[in-house]
């Protein structure tokens, strides 16, 4: 006996012939598919504990958010508004995640997890600013085990404290005087390494096998030589990727009289194992380098307009067969965890940027949340598609909406009709953590005093850390 039927669907499959089945069903059994096929056949073949209806509706992979900052959530609300990269760094958001608690971090990690489910996303990659913090870490990584999600816990760290870098942070805090700016952030690498190999012995593989550690050095300009080719080597070590964040701005871009791309070429830093999120400031060359070591990209389009970092040249990307995977970045920079979102303006972006309307297509950039992004962390041959032997990572998006007809192209309305609400049904590695709109993890009573208590430690924060933007007045110009 199987344990889920989901029957009466269109089934967007995601496999190599990238299938749609008009009428079809999905079978699964413990954390697996089972089968996907045409509703006939799977009915008169197959039974199942439970049968969930999706008549009408779309049957689909959970999506793959492949670069996100969780905890950030708790500073969104507009403490980030109307601010640059920098600014943001070290006006908001390291003052605030300085004053974070163990408790705020598993506050934070819920109402996340809450928004991404009920947004379809069942995987995703958490670049954690805050893992010094072992206690930080530990709140975040088991409430990840304990409500369901798939999730990569890269623990990053900065163990170099450039010149220019220096100076340039100095002349921005000038800018906010009254915030309790944050101590240093940088710390030894042995010490930053320790503990990264520290959570990977503790966490790597648990909960089931949905929970990984990954070591993530922050950027290259605040990374050490040591420090890079230790992290590549430790991800070597023990089969996992590395991340690190390249070329999200002009001043990140080169190093030592070379792009930042080429510097990584240089220490042979660049490899298959490398997710690289952000990739903005490019060139003709930094491409090729890319594409040579089969370097993969998590493109943060949302993000990157909201801190006018840029736009990444994604469709150039695509076009040269790099891999790329589209994601959500922090919290507090975007300020929603919705892949649809991040898809439409990626799909958007691309195509104002390139003054190009097809730039980038809408069936690339349901690959780039689906299939693509699950190659892009190194698990496409466990998720990212529907087919049989792979995780039961499975979302069913209601298409009876005003908002999605007339529909005559799934990966079109998908991407440029629906908001995210649609989401109905999620199901992460077998398991069902909403069902018709109602979650599994959480009671209703609960969820609201989720949002209460979000409220409240946000508030606490933001004043602990004299952020400003709790009361501003309305501006209509900025400034």
């Amino acid at each position: 006996m199987n344990d889920i039927i989901i029957k009466n669907g269109i089934v967007l499959t995601m496999d190599k012939h990238r299938t749609i089945l008009s009428d079809g069903a999905v079978v699964i059994k413990a954390d697996r598919i089972v089968a996907v096929g045409p509703n006939d056949e799977i009915l008169a073949r197959y039974r199942a504990a439970k049968v969930i209806d999706a008549s009408g509706n779309l049957i689909m992979p959970g999506f793959v958010n492949s670069h996100t900052h969780v905890i950030q959530v708790l500073l969104r609300g507009g403490l980030s508004q109307d601010r640059e990269l920098y600014d943001w760094l070290f006006n908001v958001l390291y003052p605030g995640l300085e004053q974070y608690r163990p408790e705020d971090a598993q506050l934070a990690a819920t109402l996340y997890v809450t928004e991404a489910v009920r947004s379809g996303i069942t995987t995703i990659v958490d670049n954690a600013d805050q893992g010094r913090s072992d206690d930080i870490a530990a709140a975040t990584i088991e409430t990840y085990g304990k409500l369901g999600i798939r999730a990569i816990y890269a623990r990053m760290f900065f163990d170099s404290s450039p010149q220019h870098l220096e100076k340039l942070v100095e002349t921005v805090m000038r800018k906010a005087p009254a915030v309790k700016h944050a101590n240093s952030l940088y710390e030894p690498t042995d010490d930053a390494l320790s503990h990264i190999e520290s959570l990977i012995s503790r966490y790597h593989n648990a909960y089931e096998g949905r929970i990984h550690v990954w070591p993530a050095p922050g950027l290259p300009n605040t990374t050490t030589e040591d420090g890079l080719m230790r992290a590549a080597q430790m991800a070597e070590k023990y089969g996992t990727m590395v991340t690190l964040h390249l070329a999200e701005a002009p001043l990140d871009a080169n190093m030592h009289g070379m792009t930042s791309t080429e510097y990584l070429n240089a220490l042979g830093f660049l490899s298959p194992r490398l997710l690289a999120a952000h990739c903005v400031w490019m060139n003709e060359r930094d491409l090729r380098l890319l594409k040579f070591h089969n370097v993969k990209v998590a493109h943060n389009a949302v993000s990157n307009l909201y801190l006018a970092s840029g736009f990444a040249p994604v469709s150039k990307m695509v076009s040269q067969g790099i891999t790329v995977g589209v994601s959500t970045d922090d919290a507090n920079c975007n300020d929603t965890i919705s892949m649809i979102l991040a898809m439409k303006i990626a799909a958007l972006a691309q195509r104002g940027s390139n003054l190009d309307s097809s730039a980038l297509t809408t069936e690339k950039v349901v690959e780039m949340a689906t299939i693509d992004a699950a190659k892009a962390i190194g698990l496409d041959h466990e998720i990212g598609s529907l087919e049989p032997g792979k995780k039961a990572d499975v979302i069913v998006v209601g298409l009876q909406k005003a908002q999605l007809y007339p529909n005559h192209h799934i990966p079109s309305v998908l991407v440029f009709q629906a908001y995210g609400s649609e989401v109905e049904t999620v199901i992460a590695d077998g398991k069902i953590l909403m069902e018709e709109r109602v979650l599994t993890f959480l009671d209703d009573a609960d969820e609201l005093l989720l949002y209460k208590d979000a409220q409240r430690a946000s508030e606490s924060i933001a004043k602990r850390g004299g952020l400003t933007g709790l009361e501003r007045e309305w501006r209509s110009l900025g400034k």
